[in-house]
Parts: C-alpha cells; sequence; structure tokens
C-alpha cells in the first residue's frame, strides 16, 4: 500500500509565493513513492497502517515529498528516461542524453538533492545514497 506524506496544500505552502504545479496529486503520489526508495532500510516507529508516529519524522517525509515534487516539476516527469537517453551528435552540437552539457555530461540525479537532505537531517538516512 502506497502512502502520500504530504498533501497538495502542504506543497502550496512549501512552494511559497509559486503556486503547486499542475498535476500536483500526481507528483505528490510519484514523489511519495521516491522517498519509500530512498527510506529503504530506515527504521523509525509507525501505527498499525505503517504511518510514522513521531513529529520529526512526519514533518521530514513531507517535506522530502514536497522537495522531490518541486524537482520532478522543474525537471520533468520523465526524469529517469530522459537520463537514460542516447546522445546524438552532429560534429560540435550534441542533443539528447543527460540534461547537463559539456565536455563529460552527468545525468540528474535521481533524488533532489534537498530531499535527501530533508530525510538525513531527520536521522532517517544514516549516510549518503546513490542515484540507482
Amino acid at each position: 500500500m502506497s502512502r502520500t506524506y504530504a498533501t497538495e496544500a502542504e506543497l502550496t505552502a512549501y512552494l511559497d509565493p509559486e503556486p503547486a504545479p499542475a498535476g500536483a496529486a500526481r507528483l505528490l503520489r510519484d514523489a511519495s513513492l521516491e522517498v519509500d526508495e530512498m527510506l529503504f532500510t530506515a527504521i523509525y516507529c509507525v501505527d498499525h497502517d505503517g504511518n510514522p508516529t513521531e513529529a520529526p519524522v512526519i514533518e521530514a517525509l513531507r517535506d522530502a515529498t514536497c522537495a522531490q515534487a518541486e524537482y520532478r516539476a522543474e525537471y520533468g516527469d520523465e526524469l529517469e528516461a530522459l537520463n537514460q537517453g542516447e546522445s546524438i551528435k552532429l560534429g560540435p552540437v550534441s542533443f539528447g542524453g543527460a540534461f547537463s552539457s559539456g565536455p563529460n555530461p552527468k545525468p540528474l540525479p535521481r533524488y533532489a538533492p534537498k530531499a535527501l537532505r530533508y530525510l538525513r537531517l531527520a536521522g532517517l538516512i544514516p549516510g549518503s545514497i546513490t542515484d540507482g
């Protein structure tokens, strides 16, 4: 059972003064799944439905979900596909592939750096995680 860690109203408050993007409910649902991926080995108290019970954990999950939703809204819902795409090079010009440019382009991280920071500061991620 998947759960959403933030509401559209909480995303709107997080993004203030910017409005929540179109498709906010879907962004939050996808972002919550990605937060679950980041928390794969995390240990924290939950109720009988699997929801966190401690305020600092609830806040960290909410803020991480909002940060991940903001990241997806900014870089596109197809972030994974774009990072795995092939590049085409025609002389000095190249198209496709990773978002970053330059001589050694690197794909964007799968997880928003701010989302990871919220979870790490709450003690839910003990070290660093890699972008799988």
